[in-house]
Parts: C-alpha cells; sequence; structure tokens
C-alpha cells in the first residue's frame, strides 16, 4: 500500500503536466502552429522537458513561438532527440508577459529563458540564458545571433502569452564564436586576442562582459594597439580594461546606477544621451556603443566604436571584484527565471 502511494506520488506531477502540455497543444493547433504543436509532444518524455512544463504550468510566460515556415529549415531529426527538442523550446520560453513594457529600439529588453542545459549555458551563478528582443514601428523582434527575427502575430492560451515568430531561436554559441562572426567586425580585437593567448581565458569563464571594439576603432585608434602588442604586460592591462569577469551585464543594466570593476581593476561608468549609450574607464576613454547584448553561451558582448586606452591597473581592485562576483555567484539559485531591467507586466 505505501509502494502504490509514492508511486502515485512520483506519478501525479507527470500526469498533471501532460493534462497541461495536452491543452497547449490543442491551443497551438487551434492557431495553426502544426510543426510546433508537433515537436511538443515530445516535452513530457524527458526529465528536462517535464521541468519545462512543470515551471509553465503557473505565473506568467511568453513563450516565442516558431511558425510552421520556420520549421521547414529545422533539422529532420529534430523531433526524434527529446532532449534537444526540450533544449531548443526551453530557449523560447522566458519568465513574465513583456508584450507592453518592451522599450523602443535601440533599447533591448532582455528576459529569463528557462534553458540551462550546462552543456549549452555557462552563465555565472548557473543562471539560465537570456533572450534579447526589442520593438519598432514593425512591432517586436528577437535578435537572434547577428538575425532579426520578427513576431508576426500572438495568442494566449491561459497563462501564456504566445508571440509567432519567423525562425527556431539557437542558443547563443561560444564567445570566441561570436567574436569571429563576421557580422560584428571585430577581425583586428580577435587578432589582438590570440596575440596574447587570451581567448581561450573568454570561452572558459563563467560569467562575462566583453567590451569589444570593432575593426574601425581599432585601426583609427590613437593607443596604438599594434604597437603595445610586444609588451604583453600592457597589452593584457589594456585588454582587461575591455573585460567584466564573473559578472554579465546586459544593456538595461548600465543606467541602474551599478557599479562595475573591470578585470585590471579599473571602473567603469556608463551614460547616455541622445546619440545612443556611451561606457568610459578609468574616469576618461569613453566610446560608444555601437552593438550592445550580443549574447554568448557564457556571457555577453557590446561592440564599441573606439578602444578604451587605458593600460591602467589594479590589482587589488580586481581580485576584490573578482572574490565579490565568485560569492556573489555562490548564492545565486540555479532556477533564477525573472527579467532583467525590466519587469513583467500582469495579463490580468
Amino acid at each position: 500500500m505505501l509502494f502504490s502511494s509514492l508511486f502515485l506520488l512520483i506519478l501525479l506531477p507527470v500526469v498533471f503536466g501532460q493534462q497541461i502540455l495536452d491543452g497547449l497543444i490543442q491551443a497551438l493547433n487551434a492557431s495553426g502552429l502544426t510543426s510546433l504543436a508537433s515537436v511538443s509532444a515530445a516535452l513530457n518524455s524527458t526529465p528536462q522537458g517535464q521541468g519545462v512544463v512543470q515551471s509553465i504550468s503557473s505565473g506568467n510566460w511568453t513563450i516565442f513561438a516558431p511558425s510552421n515556415q520556420a520549421f521547414g529549415s529545422a533539422p529532420a531529426n529534430l523531433s526524434s532527440n527529446a532532449s534537444s527538442v526540450a533544449n531548443i523550446l526551453s530557449y523560447h520560453i522566458v519568465s513574465g508577459n513583456f508584450t507592453n513594457a518592451s522599450p523602443e529600439f535601440p533599447n533591448i529588453t532582455i528576459g529569463r529563458t528557462l534553458l540551462n542545459d550546462s552543456s549549452l549555458v555557462q552563465l555565472e551563478g548557473n543562471k539560465s540564458q537570456v533572450l534579447a528582443w526589442s520593438k519598432d514601428n514593425n512591432g517586436i523582434f528577437v535578435i537572434n545571433n547577428g538575425t532579426i527575427d520578427r513576431v508576426q502575430n500572438t495568442t494566449s492560451f491561459q497563462n501564456l502569452q504566445i508571440l509567432v515568430i519567423d525562425a527556431i531561436l539557437q542558443p547563443p554559441p561560444k564567445t570566441s564564436d561570436v567574436l569571429a562572426n563576421s557580422v560584428y567586425n571585430l577581425n583586428n580585437f580577435t587578432a589582438v586576442l590570440g596575440a596574447v593567448n587570451t581567448t581561450d581565458a573568454l570561452d572558459e569563464a563563467h560569467g562575462i562582459t566583453l567590451f569589444a571594439p570593432n575593426d574601425t576603432a581599432i585601426s583609427t585608434t590613437q593607443c596604438s594597439v599594434g604597437g603595445l602588442l610586444p609588451n604583453v604586460t600592457v597589452v593584457t592591462a589594456l585588454l582587461g580594461n575591455h573585460i567584466i569577469n564573473g559578472t554579465t551585464v546586459y544593456s538595461p543594466e548600465f543606467d541602474a546606477g551599478n557599479n562595475f570593476t573591470s578585470t585590471s581593476g579599473e571602473q567603469f561608468t556608463f551614460t547616455s544621451n541622445s546619440s545612443g549609450q556611451f561606457v568610459s574607464i578609468g574616469g576618461s576613454n569613453t566610446a560608444r556603443i555601437v552593438r550592445s547584448d550580443v549574447l554568448t553561451s557564457n556571457g555577453v558582448v557590446h561592440v564599441i566604436d573606439s578602444v578604451l586606452c587605458d593600460t591602467q591597473s589594479n590589482p587589488t581592485a580586481a581580485s576584490s571584484a573578482a572574490q565579490s562576483a565568485s560569492s556573489a555567484a555562490a548564492t545565486m539559485t540555479t532556477t533564477e527565471t525573472g527579467p532583467v531591467g525590466v519587469a513583467p507586466t500582469s495579463t490580468g
């Protein structure tokens, strides 16, 4: 009798989850999202997928739902790998309802997704991965690995806001792959990182913010990065003043009065005006952020239009900042899915 009772307790969440999933699948089919409905049927077959279903059973959630056309370019074996299905779909689900809260471009909204598989996400404190999106006169669009994926229409099911998009969103790649992407024009910066063997360290960090000067910035800089290369100590300090290690800082957090210290121990400050957002290091050396919130598997890259020509370092401040970041990461929960820089609105 006791065994039977325990078995029923174990089985109950699965049964309850299946009821929720069945209702969602019916709603997706009714909205013409038949491909997504078909793939979603596999969610309850793995512990990870069951966790996704359980999470969306209460509270407000936003689902960025790929259209049937989007699934036309998906791998043929996608639906046959239940774990891959759970990972992909979890990256399309964000905590909260942001439909009315999203600001106009160039301002970006950042939301936590349900994707936290350690093989795909290496953020500090085991945080789940984020999505970045904004809106313009043509509506809401998601910024995904250098491409723009637009919301085509919206619908809802119970506590879920469903935004239909024209692509399947892919989890962010590692930092070095982002830097190598020609879309961002970071070839010169990547070469400097390679010259002092810094690239691997960027990929291995758990939580990193990188202010990356674009090719024009490095070719026109007044601090002669190429001339500094023989002095590894100076170049390392310079590069460190473009990095926040152990903390991922997205653009909505720039104007929140937060203080951030570079890997070299210098202080970052942020300002904004009608021309955009700006970052400074060491009280001067200012650059405009020309492309913010380029997501990576372990952090974020912000592309800037000038080199932050600060070769100063403060090892004591750098060590203190690293220790603080490590302590903060240790106290974070693995289930954090809250929004970054914007509060969700109620669905009523």
